[in-house]
């Protein structure tokens, strides 16, 4: 592999403990459109914690840095204050590598308006997503950066997705923002059969969409945010319980909360249930989309 790495313009320097929190955002600079969203929010992310920003590009064969804005189609002014990478190979393969530097905090990568694959992301962020382990922020064109002060983080009561919050609660301390815990309970259901040791499921009386159990947001808030997704306290969090589809009700709770970004935990796959819903928000969610391996 070859690889050539240059700072487009020189960046305010930042103090950042390495013992704290991983201190770059990457972000993909690939695809078949010039990312300019995914630029403007990895810059957005990055400014907000105090990060550096990186961004790597793939080509078949060596260039100069300063041919990425042409090749782009954009103006290098949009490139101020990057440190770009370019790197020779497979496009997946690359960015993979990148993002799998200990300083990467997470990785913004753009999609297509309806790629033909199972996530509906485009060929290049499917791929890209099935091989990376940083959180990686999806954001489609035409979704403009917003503030970072609302996060909106959907669970299904299993321990296996509490435990991969971290990072969202992570950035959401970084930034000062309030994780608001959502968890979507069906309007008429039997009595459910956990499928995994330690879930918690919604309470048996599920009929009212946005009607909060005391008792139960505090057990569930402490158990599953705190001691097992590993947030800190210091993080403002409220807790949501609603009825009905889990997507319809994610996408209408963004849009009523006011999210600024949505935090769902992935299980590797787009079948079935928990893939439906996974696939249905990243493709109309007006808000990037966080996307954690669970």
């Amino acid at each position: 592999m070859a690889r050539v790495g240059a700072k487009l313009n020189e960046m305010a320097s930042f103090h950042i403990d390495p013992g704290t929190h991983r201190s770059c955002i990457l972000v993909a600079l690939g695809g078949r459109r010039a990312p300019i969203e995914a630029i403007d929010l990895g810059r957005r992310i990055a400014a907000t914690i105090q990060a550096t920003l990186h961004g790597v590009f793939v080509w078949p064969w060596s260039i100069s840095p300063c041919e990425v804005p042409r090749l782009l189609e954009i103006d290098p002014e949009v490139l101020t204050g990057m440190v770009l990478d370019v790197a020779v190979g497979d496009a997946v393969e690359q960015i993979a590598e990148s993002s799998r530097a200990s300083s990467v905090a997470f990785l913004v990568l753009p999609a297509e308006s309806a790629g033909a694959d199972p996530c509906g992301l485009g060929p290049l962020a499917a791929r890209v997503l099935r091989h990376v382990g940083v959180g990686v922020i999806i954001v489609r064109p035409g979704v403009a950066p917003r503030r970072l002060q609302r996060i909106l983080v959907p669970l299904d009561g299993t321990p296996s997705t509490a435990s991969a919050l971290a990072p969202a609660g992570e950035l959401a301390r970084l930034a000062g923002a309030s994780l608001d815990i959502m968890m979507v309970g069906e309007l008429e259901r039997p009595t459910p059969v956990p499928v995994e040791l330690g879930t918690m499921v919604t309470p048996q009386y599920v009929d009212q969409p946005q009607h909060e159990w005391p008792a139960f947001s505090r057990e569930f808030l402490e158990r599953f945010v705190g001691a097992i997704g590993r947030c800190s306290r210091g993080v403002t969090s409220r807790f949501f319980l609603r009825a009905g589809d889990p997507a319809r009700e994610i996408l209408r709770a963004a849009n009523e909360l006011d999210s600024d970004l949505i935090a769902l935990v992935w299980h590797g796959g787009c079948e079935g249930e928990r893939g439906r819903v996974f696939r249905r928000v990243l493709h109309d969610a007006c808000v990037p989309v966080l996307v954690l391996r669970g």
